[in-house]
């Protein structure tokens, strides 16, 4: 390729079949040895904006032969045309034929699947993830239109908070290993795993009906017919955190934290059903624990990320097999250093009130296997599977006093570790207008929470530390273990009324099964230290007195508190079958309806605060029906209306009458045994243009009416307890506007936003202070802006800089009760930049620099009796900054 520096030209054709001069949309059309390219329009035509020169022009699409025209030279200013036609690649091998498949990773391939797409969805692609420095699938979501986040787990799609999405893996439902969130944590998805993300806030039949927020569909990476390696290695940090004194709990030598291997510290069967009298015995000649107290302090290292991929395809017979591996590794460390929290009552005086520090240190481990085999023209059988390790290691040292006005110094220690396994079996198989695609997966999730510990200390006025003796739950350890699986199953057949490629009229059926339980088990160890009378100046050094010797020789007692009512067991079963159907009455009418029936039954098996077993059981038989239609005002717009009717379920632990406090002075949750459906009716309206290749402006606006939506309540009794409740209604509306828009060939601009507007009408006689308000972690407004430009040089040298805004509007973040109003979380700006160059198609180098605003998280709380808003809680995450190199074989 050779070129001339600024001037401009245009060029430009139509892509047809060879034999049957018919013509191709999705084709896509690129200039060899670099990122520029464009996608064939549902007519079948190109444009592509190049600067004067000589090019390599290569067309390339599924089920057809690659074709490369060298030589095209067009002038300064000047408009070629080059038309292309196409001939079948298909491959006859005896009765076999062989075709390629189409790269879904492009995020032009994306475009032209969304403009085609039967219902209003949106998406990311790898590419476009790694050239905006996305670093997890949570990353990415945040940019779609109308999607926020809470932390980096809990996800709200429309003011519409987590129960109310569905979240599935190469589209099939897939558990998470966090009790507290129906979704799995999106952050468990490195994006060098991923192919694409896809969202998709509408209902279809073929879906199971547990959402009404958005469709989740992570996408993972496949061989689809190419040999490579691929290697990645990449460092970094915060400003904060590197070289910084950094603490954490001890481990006691068990495993390797730092790659997050830590499944030693886990309590043995024996210790697990041993009773409380014999476990007090059995202490006094045997170390039940394999940590102890002590807080060690190090360095905050820099951060690590390794990632390795490799993709093979082999000829067996007269098919094809294609392979692919993928590992990835990365960690993070974090300091929420100088942070504050605090609780007000209506008067505005502090009721209790911490400083606090907090360091977390955070691993990922993620493993893909991918195997798919060709089978005839368009028939493949693939085998997937996914492992996830993921370890959360926090550390906080809080200072300050107690509803009590108790003086007291905090230390709290928080280890998680979640494990998710899922495999996956798929075939899909054509048989004339016939089609059937058939998907049977198994997943596995654990949720360990071991040795999670506590200290607390009075503080004395000059200083002086002592242990705090209140009711012998103030030193304590904590053990949870929770493990659920699941089976899915899903068949479909498609019976297509004629041999289109588009715009053809079909009808379907299928069946789909879920079954999901689970088990959870906690225990609790009080540590009676009223025979202790120590003084101390720091909470790190606890050895000398809170060790094994005084366990043995009876100078502290430790109460093993394991009642029936610290487990529970649960499980659900969800049978479905459905019917649906395409239909064009005229040529730019597309009719897509039907209904779903959903057998669905929940229980969850638990014991009362008394020890008396019991069981909650939620059963329905459902309908599910949905209209989506899809006018073509003409080859480049589209408007789009969609109809639907969903449920919203509760989760297992919304249903369990189970405790559970994380520390001292903090909220107790408790599910609600009593607990019901909620259901959601849906009306969304949209109208998008594609005006160019590339190109994106959508108009959104939709409408929900909640009925008897789940709200998480509070309550004070001596400490704030948290449960869940359906309400008598609520109302969901708002608009979102998407553009994308290349200005120049190499400089592209992102941008959309949302309006979110939520009402929710609560009960009368509640201990709420307002009886309506808006959805607990609803904004009311939401900015993505993206600026990317990408010049290409010769020699395959090609850059990118990228600069990603976000500004997230202000949000409840806990509801008002007494009199008390709510905790308002404050609008938040964020900034991201992020470089790449590729000196060759091999070696790209990247460098990034994330939360550079750094802007401080406040929470503040209007008071009541003198109308003026108080900060209650603040803290800041740090700037943090990476460099990293990738290696492609």
């Amino acid at each position: 390729m050779t070129t001339g520096l600024f001037a401009q030209s245009i060029l430009k054709g139509s892509i047809k079949d060879a034999k049957t001069n018919e013509k191709l949309p999705g084709v896509t059309i690129s200039v060899k040895n670099s990122t520029i390219g464009a996608i064939s329009d549902a007519d079948g035509n190109y444009e592509l904006r190049l600067s004067t020169g000589k090019y390599t022009i290569v067309a390339s699409f599924i089920s057809y032969q690659s074709i490369e025209i060298t030589d095209v030279e067009v002038g300064k200013g000047k408009t070629v045309t080059l038309d292309i036609p196409m001939t079948e690649a298909t491959q006859n091998l005896g009765d076999v034929i062989v075709v390629a498949r189409k790269n879904m990773e492009s995020e032009m391939n994306l475009i032209f699947e969304r403009q085609r797409a039967t219902v209003a969805v949106e998406n990311l692609g790898a590419r476009e993830m790694s050239a905006k420095g996305l670093s997890t699938v949570a990353d990415g979501i945040k940019k779609i239109t109308g999607i926020s986040m809470e932390g980096n787990t809990k996800v709200f799609v429309r003011g519409l908070g987590d129960r109310y999405s569905l979240t599935s893996l190469n589209g099939f439902p897939i558990a998470s290993p966090n009790p507290d969130n129906k979704l799995i944590p999106l952050t468990l998805f490195p994006t060098s795993v991923v192919k694409n993300v896809t969202v998709s806030k509408v209902y279809q039949p073929s879906v199971f009906g547990d959402y009404s927020g958005a469709h989740i569909d992570v996408e993972t990476k496949e061989n689809i017919g190419n040999d490579y390696m691929t290697i990645g290695i990449s460092t970094g940090g915060k400003t904060n955190v590197l070289f910084k004194d950094f603490y954490s709990s001890n481990k006691g030598n068990i495993g390797v934290p730092y790659l997050g291997i830590s499944k030693g510290l886990n309590l043995s069967d024996n210790i697990k059903s041993m009773r409380s009298d014999d476990f007090a015995s059995y202490i006094k000649n045997n170390n039940p624990f394999k940590t102890t107290f002590a807080i060690e302090k190090d360095k905050g290292l820099p951060e690590l990320g390794l990632e390795f991929g490799i993709g093979k395809s082999l000829k067996l017979g007269d098919q094809k097999l294609n392979a692919m591996f993928a590992v990835n590794y990365d960690n993070s460390y974090t300091i929420y250093d100088d942070a504050y929290m605090s609780t007000v009552n209506a008067q505005g005086i502090i009721r209790d009130m911490f400083n606090y520090n907090k360091y977390g240190y955070e691993t990922t481990m993620t493993a893909l296997g991918q195997l798919s085999y060709t089978l005839r023209k368009n028939d493949i059988l693939s085998f997937n599977a996914m492992y996830v390790n993921n370890t959360e290691d926090e550390y906080t040292e809080r200072d300050g006093f107690d509803a009590e006005g108790i003086n007291l110094k905090g230390s709290n220690s928080v280890y998680h570790i979640y494990t998710l396994f899922n495999s996956q079996l798929t075939g899909r198989h054509q048989f004339d207008r016939l089609f059937t695609d058939w998907q049977v997966s198994y997943g596995k999730t654990t949720s360990d929470e071991p040795d999670r510990r506590q200290v607390m200390f009075s503080k004395q006025a000059d200083g002086v530390l002592s242990l705090f003796k209140l009711n012998q739950q103030e030193t304590m350890r904590y053990w949870g273990e929770l493990f659920e699986d699941e089976w899915n199953g899903d068949f479909k057949l498609k019976y297509q009324f004629d041999k289109k490629e588009t715009n053809s009229d079909f009808a379907r059926i299928g069946g789909s099964f879920r079954k999901k339980t689970r088990d959870f088990y906690s225990t609790n160890f009080y540590y009676n230290i009223d025979n202790l009378d120590i003084q101390t100046d720091n909470v790190y050094d606890t050895d000398r007195y809170l060790n094994y010797n005084n366990i043995a020789d009876g100078t502290i007692t430790i109460n093993k508190s394991s009642l029936p009512r610290d487990k529970y067991f649960a499980g659900s079963d969800i049978y479905a079958a459905f019917i649906d159907f395409e239909y064009y009455p005229v040529e730019k009418l597309l009719v897509a309806a039907g209904v779903r029936f959903e057998h669905s039954s929940q229980w969850v098996r638990y014991w009362r605060d008394g020890g008396q077993e019991d069981r909650a059981e939620l059963k329905a038989n459902d309908f599910f029906p949905a209209v989506n239609l899809r006018y073509g005002l003409d080859k480049k717009q589209n408007l789009r209306l969609s109809l639907s009717r969903t449920i919203t379920r509760p989760s297992f632990i919304e249903m369990a009458p189970f405790e559970y406090r994380e520390s001292y002075g903090g909220a107790t949750v408790r599910g609600y045994e009593d607990i019901e459906n909620g259901y959601n009716y849906n009306v969304d309206l949209r109208y998008e243009i594609f005006p160019n290749t590339g190109d994106l402006f959508s108009l959104s606006a939709y409408y929900k009416h909640l009925e008897s939506p789940i709200e998480r309540i509070q309550d004070y009794s001596g400490s704030l307890i948290q449960s869940f409740r359906n309400v008598d209604k609520g109302t969901v509306a708002g608009a979102e506007l998407e553009i994308r828009k290349f200005l120049t060939k190499d400089l592209r601009i992102d941008f959309n936003a949302s309006y979110i507007y939520t009402h929710i009408s609560l009960p009368e006689g509640g201990i709420y202070t307002d009886k309506k308000r808006e959805l607990q972690g609803a904004s009311p407004y939401l900015i993505n802006l993206d600026m990317n430009y990408s010049p290409k040089f010769a020699k395959e040298r090609e850059a990118s800089f990228s600069l990603v805004y976000n500004l997230r509007g202000p949000r409840i973040n806990s509801v008002g009760i007494n009199g008390v109003n709510n905790v308002i979380e404050e609008e938040f700006h964020s900034l991201d930049f992020v470089a790449g160059y590729s000196l060759n198609k091999s070696l790209k180098l990247k460098l990034q620099a994330k939360n550079i605003i750094n802007q401080k998280q406040k929470f503040s709380q209007e008071i009541a009796d003198t109308g003026r808003d108080q900060i209650v809680e603040y803290y800041k995450k740090g700037l943090s900054f990476g460099v990293g190199f990738s290696l492609n074989f």
